[in-house]
């Protein structure tokens, strides 16, 4: 499944970007295992809305031996999340509990359309 243009915000110049998708079908497969052995499930939704912003680096990657280049940067980003499975709903609380271990936007172009 791909995510719909009209889902997806980028302002590479301010350096933001935003993503939210509403009401995604899925499989809840319980534990990691399970899911790798396609084992039971039920079905489930969920929604999330991702926000990139601030500026930490701005980083400029060129390798024209394997025709790649990239421009990012480097940044924060928050997750609000909710997904719903039969009896059960589950919400994140992006201003208490996310943290930014890596985050980053921009532009890469790579061989194949090089």
């Amino acid at each position: 499944m791909g995510v719909p243009d009209e889902r997806v915000e980028v302002d590479l110049d301010d350096a933001t970007a935003s993503m939210s998708l509403s009401d995604v079908e899925l499989r809840d497969f319980f534990t990691i295992p399970n899911a790798l052995m396609r084992g039971k499930s039920l079905p489930a939704d969920a929604s999330f809305r991702m926000h990139w912003h601030g500026v930490k680096s701005r980083v400029h990657l060129h390798d024209p031996v394997n025709h790649f280049d990239a421009r990012l940067i480097e940044d924060s980003a928050t997750i609000q999340w909710s997904a719903r499975e039969k009896d059960f709903l589950f919400v994140s609380d992006p201003e208490e509990t996310s943290t930014t271990v890596f985050a980053a936007i921009g532009q890469e172009r790579n061989g194949v359309f090089f």
